[in-house]
């Protein structure tokens, strides 16, 4: 899964300046792997931990406050707790809970602030796939819990008091089905929900709509046709995050996020870009990037932390 809290951060601090035997590891439909993305989540739900996931933003300068940057130092544990499928293979239910923490450290930009943002809690549940489409569909429920990070980031306004609770929809598409071979390596991923805040007087509530292209060179080797490149270039896969966020009342701002991520059998590591969208984006942040190494514990431990809670 992606890093959901850290967007929250950076955004924050801007302003201020199945069965084991069905189991699947990674989010898999059919012959797609939908690999687990650093600005959006993506699609599925597995045993995985991401540590560490490095954000670095610059802030520019504005209204005779001088420039500067904001760090953050963040993890994700996702855990099953129970996974059931169907004999035919068609039918996936993997239901689980993510944890997501970030540590901050703010320089410039009028202030100089260390320490954890609010942390987030989702629940999960990937209830459809359709492995001849490679179509994938999940649902969840984000919690920010606010109040729970560092009273040095709260005394500055740079987090929330309040929580607010986000209905999520995941959605992965791959087109192994289309007739055209190098085509058939391209994937598509969305997420859109809704933030319910619980004091909307202080924390309004917001939309979040994302959506990413990824194009996939573990699937073009395997799966249409082996190319004369080295074995290093057939893990690779190149993708652009488009990820935005419409509170109430108020503009829209977003980034677009390129990047490229190596795909090894028990571990992931990705770096992208991180720019600004529009006018809004730009005013309270210049380009940055984003790196993270990610642990699929579905395929390093698999008969311990690498298992759901219950399975059938």
């Amino acid at each position: 899964m992606s890093h959901p809290a850290m967007g929250a951060v950076l955004a924050g601090l801007l302003i201020a300046a199945v069965p084991a035997t069905h189991a699947l590891a990674h989010a898999v439909c059919g012959d797609r792997v939908f690999p687990p993305t650093l600005v959006m989540d993506d699609p599925g739900m597995n045993d995985e931990i991401s540590l560490p996931t490095i954000a670095h933003t610059p802030i520019p300068a504005a209204n005779g406050t001088p420039s500067g940057s904001s760090t953050s130092w963040g993890f994700e544990w996702d855990k099953t707790i129970f996974a059931a499928g169907s004999d035919t293979g068609v039918f996936h239910n993997v239901f689980g809970i993510a944890v997501n923490g970030d540590y901050i450290s703010q320089r410039g930009a009028g202030q100089n602030l260390n320490g954890w943002d609010n942390f987030t809690v989702t629940l999960k549940d990937q209830f459809y796939c359709l492995p001849e489409h490679e179509f994938m569909i999940s649902a969840g429920v984000i919690r920010a819990l606010g109040a729970t990070g560092s009273g040095q980031l709260l005394g500055a306004g740079i987090i929330p008091h309040a929580s607010s609770t986000a209905p999520t929809w995941y959605v992965g598409k791959g087109f192994g089905d289309l007739p055209i071979g190098p085509l058939r390596a391209l994937a598509v991923t969305g997420e859109l929900g809704y933030a319910i805040s619980d004091a909307p007087a202080v924390l309004p509530g917001e939309w979040r709509y994302a959506w990413s292209i990824q194009y996939s060179m573990p699937y073009l080797t395997q799966h249409v046709q082996a190319l004369p490149i080295p074995a290093f270039f057939n893990h690779l896969i190149a993708l652009v995050e488009f990820s935005f966020a419409a509170p109430t009342g108020q503009a829209a701002t977003g980034v677009i996020a390129p990047g490229i991520f190596y795909e090894a059998g028990s571990w992931q590591v990705g770096a992208e870009a991180v720019i600004p969208a529009n006018a809004e984006t730009r005013a309270a942040q210049g380009t940055g990037f984003v790196v993270q190494f990610h642990v699929f514990l579905d395929d390093l431990m698999p008969g311990s932390l690498g298992k759901p809670l219950f399975s059938f």
